[in-house]
Parts: C-alpha cells; structure tokens; sequence
C-alpha cells in the first residue's frame, strides 16, 4: 500500500513539473493558437472558425528560442484562370503547412481547397512558396495562410485575401485599379489624382465595392466605397465612385473629391454632401438614364448681413433660382439632415486590396 502511494505521489509531482514547464503534454497553450486537433490522421482539415485561430507572433520556448514569422504573405487580386504565389518564413521552425480559409471562416488544406474549387490547380516552389493556378471565381474571398511548427508547437501568420476578378465584367478594370492603389498600403492624394481614382480613398485603409441596381433598370452599377476608414459614424459608408455600363464600358457617374461626400440612402436615392467657403449643401438625387437627377436641397450659407450667422435654404424645384429658395429655420433644417443621416446605407462590400 505504501509503495502504491509513493507511485502516485511521484506521478503527480511530474505532471505539475511538465505543466509549469510549458511542455505539450502540460496543456499551457494560448487558447488562440492553431489547435494540433484540427488535423486528422488522414489529413484533412476540421472546419474550425477562422476567428479561433489567430495566435501571437511569438512563442516562448523552453531553450529561450523563438518561433518568430519574418515573411508574411500578401493580399492578391487576379483575374479568372490567373495565378498568383504567396511566400512565409519564420524562424527556428521545423516545418510549416499552408491553409485556405473560406468565405464562411474554415479552414481547408490545399488538398480540399482544389477539390472545392474546380480547375484551381496548387504546387509547391521551394520551402516557403506555395502557387495558385487556374484561379476560378469561386476562390474570390478566401484567404491563405501559413502554419509555422515548433519546438514549442504551432504558429500561424496573417491570412492574405484572393480577390478574384472576371475579366468578363466590365467593371474590372476600375476594380483592379483600386487593387493595385492599395496594394501596398494607403495610397496618396498624388497617387489617386495621377491614376484617375477619388482622392477621398486617401483617408481610408482600404476600399471595397459593390454591385447594386440603383435604378432598377436590369444593369448592376458599381460602387467604389471607404471599407476600413478611420472616420466615424456615417463618413464610414462614403462612396468614392458610382460606375454604369454604356456601350459595354465603365461610365463613371460620379468621383467624391475634397469638399465632396457622396451616400446611399433609401429606396436608391444618393445623398450628396459639399463643403465650400461659406456654404454647406445636403442634395438628394436619384439615378435615372445614366444620370443623377437632382430631387431637393438644403443649403447653410454665411448671411450677408452678419458673417457670424448662417441662413438655411430649402429647394424642392430644380427650376427655381437660388435666390428663390425657401428660408427655414435652423432647427427645421437640422431634423432633416439628421434624418438623412440616419438613412445612410450601403451594400455588402467586396474588399479590394
């Protein structure tokens, strides 16, 4: 009996020694690191919520080593049936698998990843480059992502996004021009004037776009919006440029610059905001025959009388002269914006970049 219990003292007196040393068997890792469960033993992927595997960019080892990434992958945009390649390093690893990431947040291997997406065809170039070829459409949105292993067990790097894009569409040339303006972070006001885009996208982390039948005319037109912006509240939905199809080629409708907010708001109508010396105007259009056609507007100017004060002015007639506008009080104009405000939407956005 005494022997017996010298064996399970022993045993115990292990465990916590294995525990405190953040050996695998001692369970102390991160709850946000890959977990060795989402592999089977015939390799394939449990669909695990991509949200559950973000991990820290270190591991501390037991030697005083680290698993540290030095090579992440980056965002790509290609056209259909295109390929792209994507390369990760890290240090002190022993090995690294890639994974892909659905629209849905699981996780494929590439073995899955081809067998779920027809034609695409994944080869390996050297120890740290994985190619993508034949890209279908399907494979728009998905992430890739690599899984470094270590001595003090896995580390997985940031999931760059595949953007897909159908040459056939004639919008994607104003997609891939977005692309490649944020494809290497935010890009400048020079840059946006130089390559035709808005110089709004200057104030944004990145872009996105949507395909939406404002008019109701049976033909998808293109918006260009803020998808990560560092404004607040509405400006967060800012379009940057509304895009039809004339003649099978992109029309652009409208290009936000300084001074000029353009927004959706309900049942299709756009809510057009400009800042000038002096004078501030909130105008409700709508999109008919390829044109905005103005609706109403309310318009905040410095009086003439006293600079410190401002007049509002609301117009419903297009035909009215602007001298002719209706006077409204301060508190009546503001009710309305804010209700304008209110009904700002947008529709899901693609990202770009």
């Amino acid at each position: 009996m005494k022997k017996l219990l010298l064996i399970i003292l022993f045993a115990a007196m292990l465990t916590v020694l294995l525990c405190s040393c953040g050996l695998p068997g001692g369970a102390n890792y991160s709850p946000n690191t890959i977990r060795a469960d989402a592999v089977t033993s015939a390799g394939s992927y449990n669909s695990i919520p991509a949200t559950d595997v973000s991990v820290p960019e270190t591991q501390s080892l037991i030697d005083g080593t680290a698993l540290f990434i030095t090579k992440e992958p980056t965002d790509e945009t290609v056209p259909v049936g295109e390929g792209a390649w994507f390369v990760a390093r890290a240090q002190n690893q022993l090995s690294m698998r890639w994974e892909f990431i659905d629209n849905y947040g699981s996780v494929h291997s590439p073995e899955e990843t081809c067998q779920l997406n027809g034609e695409l065809a994944i080869s390996y170039q050297g120890d740290d480059t994985i190619a993508l070829n034949t890209i279908p459409l399907s494979l728009d949105g998905w992430s890739v992502r690599a899984v470094f292993e270590g001595e003090g067990g896995p580390l997985a790097g940031r999931a760059a996004k595949i953007t897909v894009i159908d040459y056939e569409n004639p919008y994607s040339t104003i997609i891939m021009r977005y692309s490649k303006a944020f494809k290497f972070g935010v890009p400048s006001t020079d840059y946006c004037k130089t390559n035709g885009i808005s110089t709004r996208a200057a104030e944004c982390y990145s872009a996105g776009y949507a395909l939406y039948d404002i008019d109701e005319n049976g033909m998808d037109e293109l918006f260009i919006a803020a998808y990560d912006t560092a404004a607040y509240g509405y400006q967060r939905k800012m379009i940057f440029e509304l895009y039809t199809v004339v003649d099978n080629e992109p029309y652009r409708i409208y290009c936000s610059k300084n001074g000029n907010e353009m927004y959706l708001i309900d049942e299709g109508r756009l809510l057009s905001i400009s800042n000038a010396p002096g004078m501030t105007s909130h105008g409700i259009y709508h999109l008919a025959n390829d044109f905005l056609i103005y609706e109403e507007v309310y318009t905040e100017e410095n009086s003439n009388e006293n600079p410190n004060e401002t007049i509002w002015r609301h117009r419903l007639d297009n035909s009215i002269g602007y001298s002719d506008d209706e006077p409204i009080s301060t508190a009546e104009a503001q009710e309305a914006i804010d209700i304008l405000h209110s009904l700002i939407c947008l529709p899901y956005l693609n990202p770009i970049g």
